[in-house]
């Protein structure tokens, strides 16, 4: 009976994993200057890229879904022709939507944080942008949570109360696009400075870790700022929890930058893939960090020494004691390499293999069936080209998939190839656009002209006369510009703006201290 059973198993899988003659790996728009940002794998067990035709600041980006043998199903394309828009990251929710963060000059020249929802026919629900005028900021990086919403990880968006500019900050939207709660974090350790974030992880109690980098200040005369691989933890509502600085105490000696963190399986230590840094002589390894769940570093494991240039950028647990990850060391960017690697938790190298000839480190997911995934970008000919390869636990090419999957089975439709414009992105503006606990809308604000010149007109739904209402205006940055005290039975006011500079405003109607509705207004002259 057992043999039987065996057998028949057998029959099952060897149509799944025959192999095809032709090595696992794909390369998009080869006949364009295209490199990819980021791609995940879909419920599907096909592939979503996310990338950029040209230089940094494209006019549109696209998106691709692909098969499991990575054959493109469908693309996107994502801009509009009088902007610069940029995806940096994408996430995938429990109902095939997907949410993309990144940047857009749509309404201002500098670029601003912009993050879009696609439902899961790949149609844009939602889109929002934290309107900064003369700030250089951007969203780039994003998690979808288990509630439907996402968390995105924004920076550079303004400034706190005290003077000091938000350069890190995470931002949660409920799925129907409310932005739910933002946290800043301004770090009350006065050595340090700059912290920038390069990837964004849920943890198994719902909160957050940022790995990154930051500037943090020697503790010797004459006390110069060196970049130290940084990591921050909230819960799951963004408030702080801790923040580790490797090598803090360690001066100009030892330097880095972290990249991604991972939680082993056991669910007890956290490791981050870093770039570690030596100032004497000066040279650089990829490396590993074990830090325990309150941010304790216990250990620093290097993969390679002496080499001048080297970094550790992604890893994920295979098992509970391997991590596969992207590696790359060299003694010049002329001769540099790129390599998937499997290592062990002290660092040690198990078996690598060479991806690429590049200076571009790959991005890796482990994919459904515990196969290894890697996509990065080469750059020969004055062009980007984007690849995408497949591995098995030895590093070889793994073989292609000939079962027939079904795709995109959460769309009651196929998914046409087209183009999403970005032609109607609501504008958040401050704190003032974050939903109150308790909220009663009777009726909506109107206000006109919008753009305004030299006057607006503002009309309100009545409210309870025993309460006089209260209409607030307040500017960009959440500074609040008038107050006005609406006369009872009142529904419309003429306000004079002429003196008001250029930008955008909200204008809040409030009843015996509610929120009753706001709208958003410009002036424009």
């Amino acid at each position: 009976m057992r043999f039987w059973i065996i057998y028949i198993l057998l029959l099952v899988i060897q149509p799944i994993t025959a192999i095809c003659q032709s090595r696992w790996t794909n390369i998009y728009y080869g006949e364009k200057n295209a490199a990819a940002d980021y791609f995940i794998e879909s419920y599907d067990y096909g592939y979503l890229i996310i990338g950029r035709h040209g230089g940094s600041y494209p006019h549109f980006d696209w998106l691709i879904k692909t098969d499991i043998n990575g054959q493109i199903l469908w693309e996107k394309t994502i801009g509009e022709p009088n902007s610069y828009t940029a995806f940096a990251c994408l996430a995938n929710g429990l109902n095939g939507e997907l949410y993309l963060s990144g940047s857009t000059t749509f309404y201002d020249d500098m670029q601003d944080p912009i993050i879009i929802k696609l439902d899961s026919c790949g149609e844009k629900q939602w889109c929002r942008v934290f309107y900064t005028p003369g700030n250089m900021d951007y969203a780039n990086q994003v998690q979808a949570t288990d509630d439907g919403g996402c968390v995105v990880v924004l920076m550079y968006t303004g400034y706190d109360p005290s003077g000091n500019i938000d350069r890190l900050c995470l931002a949660k939207f409920s799925g129907e696009g409310e932005l739910l709660w933002k946290q800043c974090y301004n770090s009350t350790d006065t050595s340090l400075q700059h912290p920038d974030a390069d990837q964004l992880y849920m943890t198994n109690d719902k909160g957050f870790i940022v790995s990154g980098i930051c500037h943090y200040e020697n503790p010797d005369p004459p006390h110069i700022l060196y970049n130290k691989p940084y990591f921050l933890k909230t819960d799951s509502l963004g408030n702080f929890q801790w923040e580790t600085v490797v090598f803090k105490d360690i001066g100009a000696a030892e330097r880095g930058h972290g990249w991604t963190t991972t939680l082993n399986p056991s669910g007890n230590y956290y490791y981050s893939s870093i770039s570690h840094y030596y100032y004497n002589p000066y040279s650089s390894s990829p490396a590993l960090v074990k830090m325990d769940l309150d941010g304790d570093v216990l250990g620093v494991y290097d993969l390679v020494n002496g080499y001048t240039y080297g970094g550790l950028a992604w890893s994920q647990f295979i098992s509970d004691t391997v991590l596969a990850a992207s590696a790359g060391w060299c003694n010049d960017l002329d001769s540099a390499r790129q390599y998937a690697v499997l290592i062990d938790t002290l660092g040690n190298i198990i078996n690598s293999t060479l991806l690429s000839s590049d200076i571009y480190g790959p991005k890796l997911q482990v994919a459904y069936d515990q196969k290894l995934v890697y996509m990065y970008n080469t750059y020969q000919n004055n062009q980007f080209d984007v690849y995408l390869t497949k591995l098995n636990y030895e590093l070889e090419d793994d073989t292609l998939y000939t079962y027939p999957f079904q795709y995109d089975t959460l769309c009651p439709y196929p998914i046409a190839s087209d183009t999403i414009v970005l032609d109607d992105c609501e504008l958040i503006v401050g704190m003032e656009e974050v939903k109150p606990e308790k909220e009663d809308k009777n009726g909506e604000i109107i206000i006109y002209p919008n753009p305004a010149q030299n006057f607006i007109n503002i009309e309100y739904p009545i409210t309870n006369d025993e309460c006089r209402s209260i209409i607030s205006i307040y500017d960009i940055f959440g500074r609040k510009v008038k107050e006005i005290k609406v006369p009872k039975g009142q529904q419309q006011l003429k306000v004079d703006v002429s003196n008001w500079h250029n930008g955008l405003y909200i204008a809040v109607l409030r009843n015996n201290n509610k929120i009753i509705t706001k709208q958003k207004f410009m002036v424009l002259r």
